[in-house]
């Protein structure tokens, strides 16, 4: 249902599962219908993930994995799927070191996911967004900034800091730094 489900289908690994209200999360056996705004483990995992789009009968879907997102689709979006990227530790914490130590702390990875989808998708990192249609991408939410890395297809990077598009081609990478 168009802005209100997607399904889900583990593909490899143990994918976990928490439905808005749920306590805790479950394991994904199979393909399974849930709501937007289910957040999903796939860090020892890839998922599919099948939405509707606003043209009757017309589906997307992408192959998720490496991190833990959570799924957003609203219906003023034209279909866009909104995975947001759920840090693996507190930015406090991950990012709080000595000052001998902040050059390795400042690549230190705080939440992943990793993507090959056709369809419109975005990731969302702390900083920046990366729009795609139809590519492979990765994108890395650092104590520096957000990390995108475009293996295949072309990616549109919003850089939420400095209020700009950037296209990120096939090879490339963006940093979005932290202010």
């Amino acid at each position: 249902m168009f802005a209100k489900t997607v399904v889900l289908a583990p593909v490899s690994g143990k994918v976990l599962i928490r439905v808005p209200g749920a306590a805790y999360p479950t394991r994904l056996t199979g393909a399974r219908t849930v709501p937007v705004g289910t957040v999903v483990d796939t860090n020892a995992a890839r998922v599919r993930l099948t939405s509707a789009n606003p043209q009757p009968g017309s589906t997307q879907s992408g192959q998720f994995f490496g991190g833990t997102f959570q799924i957003r689709q609203m219906r003023s979006a034209g279909g866009l799927v909104s995975l947001l990227l759920h840090d693996a530790t507190s930015r406090q914490s991950g990012c709080g070191t000595a000052p001998a130590h902040a050059s390795a702390a400042s690549k230190r990875i705080l939440g992943l996911l990793r993507g090959s989808a056709k369809g419109h998708f975005r990731t969302v990192g702390r900083f920046s967004a990366a729009t795609v249609l139809g590519t492979n991408w990765g994108v890395r939410d650092r104590c520096d900034g957000t990390l995108t890395v475009v293996r295949t297809g072309v990616v549109v990077v919003t850089d939420f800091t400095l209020h700009k598009n950037v296209t990120v081609r096939a090879g490339q990478t963006y940093l979005a730094k932290a202010p």
